[in-house]
């Protein structure tokens, strides 16, 4: 396989062109033309490479963790930490939400409100 069919096979693409962008003559794009027309940076090809080699990993990588979860010798604490990678990586990871209100508080008490609950945080007492 080539270097090239690799490439494709992890789903990378090199685009090398980029379009031209169209302004008004106040610098403002002008209607239907994008700030950003090629998207984000591409990458070089050293890192398209090393993305096809880190891909060509996963299986074996995937293998281990399922190891892993199945070896009694594995403390339960790491394989929460497998599972959360796992979950995290197949579905994304959890949004976070902090609601915070104030009642007519002054600002050293609301600040002082602000470093209990970063601190239950930290300590991961965190009540819905």
């Amino acid at each position: 396989m080539s270097r090239l069919d690799s490439r494709q096979d992890a789903g990378i693409v090199l685009e090398e062109e980029q379009p031209e962008v169209k302004r008004g003559a106040n610098g403002q794009f002008l209607p239907g033309q994008s700030g950003n027309p090629s998207g984000k940076k591409k990458n070089t090809q050293e890192e398209l490479d090393a993305l096809v080699e880190i891909k060509k990993l996963a299986p074996g990588v995937a293998a281990k963790m399922t190891e892993l979860l199945n070896s009694p010798k594995v403390p339960a604490i790491a394989k929460v930490r497998i599972l959360e990678i796992i979950l995290e990586r197949t579905y994304g990871k959890p949004e976070t939400a902090l609601k915070l209100t104030t009642a007519q508080q002054s600002v050293e008490a609301a600040q002082a409100r602000i470093s209990a609950i970063v601190s239950q945080i930290r300590i991961g007492d965190v009540n819905e």
